[in-house]
């Protein structure tokens, strides 16, 4: 079964960026505004790895997660929740932008801000 270019980013804003793997192009840019720029498949896959490890290590909650399309540009709105085993939690915002070309996701711009920490 084919993903549809919303379904795509939301899955990938749901972190099940595996399923999200074969609709990257190889020369994909992830930009994370302020705070990495990835450059080309191989890249953006190993800081999914990373991302992946900090969830093992956390209960993760996506609290928000809207999304509009504009032709080949999805925009989705996130929200998420953590905590860690000490019981603190931390939150998270963002608004990413997923951006395709004949069905292949060619740029991510991710705009992320952390929220208060309890």
């Amino acid at each position: 079964m084919s993903l549809s270019i919303d379904q795509i980013a939301e899955t990938f804003c749901s972190w099940k960026f595996a399923e999200t793997f074969p609709y990257m192009a190889e020369e994909i840019k992830w930009n994370v505004i302020n705070r990495a720029e990835l450059l080309g498949r191989d890249a953006v896959i190993e800081q999914c790895g990373k991302a992946m490890k900090f969830l093992d290590t956390v209960e993760g909650t996506v609290t928000r997660l809207k999304s509009s399309r504009s032709g080949d540009t999805v925009f989705v709105e996130a929200a998420a929740q953590f905590r860690d085993k000490q019981n603190h939690t931390s939150s998270v915002a963002s608004c990413d932008v997923f951006r395709f070309s004949d069905g292949q996701l060619v740029e991510i711009t991710s705009y992320v801000i952390d929220l208060e920490t309890q």
